[in-house]
């Protein structure tokens, strides 16, 4: 299958998500309201205020319904604007950016194939979880950020660390011990039939959906590989997917989530 393909299936995949999660998430219009909302979490925005975005012109990569792109404007960019391939979900972003009386701006677009005319307009490009597993090729991911970013600028990673992957899901294990269920260097894309609602939880008849498994070794080379100097990198217990909570609450537990930071070179 080719790339165009995978992006297409998503396009559709998420499109027929929308509305099922906003039956939960419309509730973010009334948080919204309120100027303290935020979807950064501390650890995160830690790193972000560390590396400049006080004043900075922020684009972020899958923005999904814009929550965290809306809070990285609260937390002190100068702009904000999201890229997501959903226009049902970027519908959503603008709605919540409506209740927050915020000035992020939305665009609907292919990550791939993002206009040039936003290349070199943005310090910072910030990737959140849930982004990597479904782009079919990371390298050219990378190369995106780096051609939106002006001379210099930082690439932002904060996501679900690739070793949950061979794991089951809480919500599915019920009360066994956590085990493996795929090898971590497993490169065949999974097919997902059963919806996106990992918000509600809930299952549908969905359009296929592919996930895509990346090891960390694989992430860390295509982020240099695209032109970037990594200047950080952190490994954390914080699962940012929220399909862990029991996992997140053990003493003992593996890495749940990466945080990286690169530099345009």
């Amino acid at each position: 299958m080719t790339d165009t393909k995978y992006t297409s299936l998503a396009r559709t995949a998420w499109d027929e998500a929308a509305p099922i999660h906003w039956e939960t998430t419309a509730k973010l219009v009334d948080q919204f309201r309120s100027p303290e909302t935020s979807f950064l979490t501390d650890f995160h925005l830690k790193e972000l205020r560390r590396i400049g975005l006080a004043g900075a012109q922020v684009a972020q990569l899958n923005c999904n319904n814009g929550r965290e792109t809306i809070s990285l404007l609260r937390a002190g960019a100068l702009s904000a604007t999201g890229f997501d391939i959903s226009a049902e979900f970027i519908d959503q972003a603008r709605r919540l950016a409506e209740a927050a009386k915020s000035d992020a701006k939305f665009v609907v677009a292919d990550v791939y194939e993002i206009g040039a005319e936003h290349d070199g307009k943005f310090d910072l490009v910030v990737v959140t979880s849930g982004a990597l597993c479904f782009m079919p090729d990371l390298g050219a991911y990378f190369k995106v950020a780096n051609r939106l970013l002006k001379p210099g600028g930082r690439i932002n990673v904060y996501d679900c660390h690739p070793i949950t992957d061979m794991f089951e899901l809480d919500r599915d294990r019920g009360d066994r011990p956590l085990a493996f269920v795929r090898s971590y260097f497993d490169k065949e894309p999974v097919r997902h039939t059963s919806g996106l609602d990992y918000v509600g939880g809930t299952t549908y008849d969905a359009t296929e959906i592919y996930y895509f498994h990346y090891t960390l070794g694989e992430i860390i080379q295509a982020t240099i590989d695209s032109g970037f100097r990594i200047d950080k990198f952190d490994e954390t217990g914080e699962d940012p997917s929220q399909a862990f909570p029991k996992v997140e609450q053990s003493e003992v537990k593996p890495p749940l989530s990466f945080l990286l930071t690169g530099t345009k070179v």
